[in-house]
């Protein structure tokens, strides 16, 4: 099911819940008093909860099957002075100038449990940050940083909400990230299944770099 068909699903559960949870709080008549108070808390935790899933579905793409999320072109400026450019799938380009020897891409994977399983809903993901790194470990310490937010931080974000209170339903994969080395003219590729990031060399220039690199 696609991310947009679920959010209406739970959107329009969500508002039910809530509409239904409201209407019995206004008619004491229906219930005893302990049963309406049980269950309209019941379904306005579930209404509230239905939507706030909904929302933050918004900020994530759906995820099937192993695929290329992005491209990472790296052009030098000088010593260890880079121009990333980074390109979605999407066809959303950014052009980012990084300090050190290798571009590193993190990124948030979540999945889905209980009923969002039974309505065959995938796991999601988004590109989080860019960031630049040193091999030395002593200019990984005190050199020149950079690090790129790729997304603008929202509410709800699902990620950091299971990590804080452990959602039912959703469980957000910690310290999904992949690094390559950087040089002129190199194009990399950042495939992504449900299992993490892996980047991947898509020219001569890229190979010949990671040949140097893991030798």
């Amino acid at each position: 099911m696609s991310y947009q068909s679920v959010m209406a699903v739970l959107a329009g559960i969500g508002a039910t819940l809530l509409i239904a949870g409201l209407a019995f709080c206004l008619r004491p008549r229906w219930f005893f008093a302990w049963l309406k108070g049980t269950l309209a808390l019941a379904l306005l935790a579930s209404g509230g909860y239905a939507v706030v899933v909904a929302a933050g579905l918004t900020q994530y793409q759906s995820l099937t099957g192993m695929r290329t999320v992005a491209t990472v072109g790296v052009a030098r400026l000088g010593p260890q002075l880079w121009q990333v450019t980074l390109e979605t799938e999407a066809g959303k380009q950014g052009r980012y100038t990084l300090h050190g020897d290798q571009w590193q891409v993190d990124a948030r994977i979540i999945h889905f449990g209980g009923p969002l399983t039974w309505m065959k809903v995938e796991p999601g993901y988004r590109l989080e940050r860019l960031s630049g790194r040193y091999v030395s470990l002593e200019q990984e310490r005190q050199a020149t940083r950079s690090v790129v937010a790729l997304n603008e931080a929202a509410w709800p974000d699902l990620w950091a909400l299971d990590r804080q209170f452990n959602l039912p339903f959703v469980d957000g994969v910690y310290g999904n990230a992949t690094f390559m080395p950087m040089a002129d003219g190199a194009l990399f590729d950042i495939r992504l299944s449900a299992t993490g990031l892996a980047a991947t060399p898509a020219n001569t220039a890229a190979r010949e770099a990671v040949q140097v690199w893991i030798h």
